[in-house]
């Protein structure tokens, strides 16, 4: 029996130092500036270029291709590890299905792919606890139902400063009734079932973040809880939430991440937020 492998994308927004700790394998989806102006998310654009460049330009976003995933399962299969491939949600990139195909060129090999129903941190939770219990010496079959637990336990809320960069990128979803809202109003988004769904409007950015606190602390009570945080391009922000959810709960994220450059795309810069789960093995 070969080694269990985990593999993720781009959009898992995973500091290096935990994907290098974990062994983490990350399929880059690329960001498009122009026909000429294509990088990989995460390898060929530092993120304080990226966010730079949105404030200049628009960006889209793309998908890897099956044979990027091929190319990363094939020598795995060949030498009988098992693989975990868990990925951004369908609902928002035709990414899992890239995985999918590619897991149908090789009948023969074990390969699970998940559509995680979420990104960013949300996903990035789900594989780094899928990386701790491979880690831990667990079976395939038992890392996916950590997995499961996971991301059936998830719950996630963020901040953005405006909806501008999920309207112009299509991915908007049910958040469209919150467009033409006053001015300082400030969506407090969530995802349900994959998508980004509206869930309260405050007054101001302070509000906003009492809110979130006010969230976390209302999903933690009296159980054990993991969370994490992250934010796109605004430090200062970033600080003050940490500072409340901490302060909130009475401990610290397990998590702190930038939003890189597919979700920035679509989020914007200004975004600040947390995801949290039930805590599971080694957590």
């Amino acid at each position: 029996m070969g080694r269990i492998r985990i593999v993720t994308d781009s959009t898992a927004d995973l500091p290096s130092e935990l994907v290098a700790r974990y062994d983490i394998t990350v399929v880059p989806l690329k960001i498009i500036f122009s026909d000429d102006e294509v990088y990989r998310d995460g390898i060929d654009l530092t993120l304080d270029r990226f966010y730079a460049r949105l404030a200049e330009l628009p960006a889209s976003t793309s998908q890897p291709s099956p044979a990027e995933f091929l190319e990363v399962y094939k020598p795995w299969a060949e030498q009988g590890d098992q693989i975990i491939s868990i990925h951004i949600s369908s609902a928002l990139s035709g990414t899992v299905h890239s995985a999918q195909a590619a897991r149908s060129l090789l009948p023969d090999a074990s390969i699970a792919v998940i559509d995680s129903k979420g990104a960013s941190i949300p996903l990035g939770l789900a594989v780094l606890a899928a990386a701790r219990a491979a880690r831990a010496g667990r079976t395939q079959e038992e890392v996916l139902e950590v997995v499961d637990t996971v991301l059936a336990t998830t719950r996630t809320y963020f901040m953005v400063d405006t909806l501008e960069y999920l309207q112009r990128g299509g991915r908007i979803g049910k958040a469209q009734a919150f467009l033409g809202t006053l001015l300082n109003i400030k969506p407090i988004l969530t995802l349900n079932d994959g998508l980004v769904c509206p869930f309260e409007k405050v007054r101001g950015r302070a509000k906003g973040l009492d809110r979130l606190a006010t969230l976390l602390a209302e999903a933690v009570g009296d159980r054990r809880l993991v969370y994490g945080i992250v934010h796109g391009n605004a430090p200062g922000l970033f600080a003050q939430l940490k500072t409340k959810l901490t302060a909130r709960v009475g401990f610290g994220p397990s998590l702190v991440s930038r939003v890189g450059g597919v979700v920035g795309t679509h989020v914007g810069p200004g975004v600040v937020g947390f995801t949290c789960h039930a805590a599971v093995g080694e957590e």
